[in-house]
């Protein structure tokens, strides 16, 4: 990490250069389908493969103890520089705006991502197991560490527009085409039909798609599989 504080008159402004520590492996190709929140409506799982300089069996060391963790990633998808003081919250209908600091948008000054995620613990190969999660496919990690809930639950905490989870899901049927395949798929993946239903469910199409009529046919990129479907 580098750091540099240049004086403009009587601002300060602080610049911090971070490497990552890793990046993590996710069935996500695309940012399109990717659930909007982490560990309450994500059943994804990845691996997170550490840099070579960091020593996972040390750097881990106690961390089994803890059922979930704080992930601090990048959000390398976006376009570098671009964002906006007010963006259109999906939860709003994608009609109102407010300020981003109001907002978990991945369009933000900085580009960081905060997400908790289950402990699965270190595989065989030293990567670290998460599930529950909501980043793209070689996402890169910055930081992890332990979720304490005596200090990360705020008993009585109020959240906005967000105050209680979306409740209307979609219903997923799938094409014979589509099941058999899914059937024939099963044992190199077997979580993928959960998944499917998992992201279609949420209805990841624009906010405003829900309210007019939409024949389109959409694709998300899972695994290594294009998913055509249909509202």
């Amino acid at each position: 990490m580098t750091y540099s504080n240049n004086n403009v008159g009587e601002k300060s402004i602080n610049t911090f250069e971070f490497r990552s520590i890793g990046v993590i492996s996710t069935p996500f190709k695309q940012k399109f389908g990717i659930p909007r929140q982490s560990q309450a409506i994500s059943v994804a799982t990845g691996t997170i493969q550490f840099s070579p300089d960091i020593n996972p069996t040390n750097a881990c060391r106690g961390l089994d103890a803890f059922s979930h963790l704080w992930i601090s990633f990048i959000f390398h998808g976006n376009r570098q520089g671009i964002w906006k003081d007010t963006v259109r919250p999906p939860r709003l209908g994608g009609n109102e705006k407010v300020g981003v600091f109001a907002t978990r948008s991945t369009f933000r000054p900085n580009p960081i991502g905060l997400s908790v995620v289950k402990n699965g613990g270190l595989n065989e190969h030293n990567n670290l197991v998460v599930e529950g999660i909501d980043l793209l496919d070689q996402t890169p990690i910055i930081d992890i560490k332990p979720y304490v809930h005596y200090a990360d639950s705020v008993n009585h905490a109020l959240s906005g527009f967000a105050e209680f989870a979306p409740k209307q899901k979609m219903h997923v049927e799938y094409s014979k085409l589509a099941s058999l395949q899914l059937n024939t798929l099963a044992s190199a993946y077997p979580e993928l039909q959960a998944l499917l239903n998992n992201i279609l469910e949420q209805d990841p199409r624009p906010a405003y798609k829900s309210a007019t009529k939409d024949d389109k046919i959409y694709s998300v990129l899972l695994h290594n599989f294009d998913i055509k479907w249909q509202v």
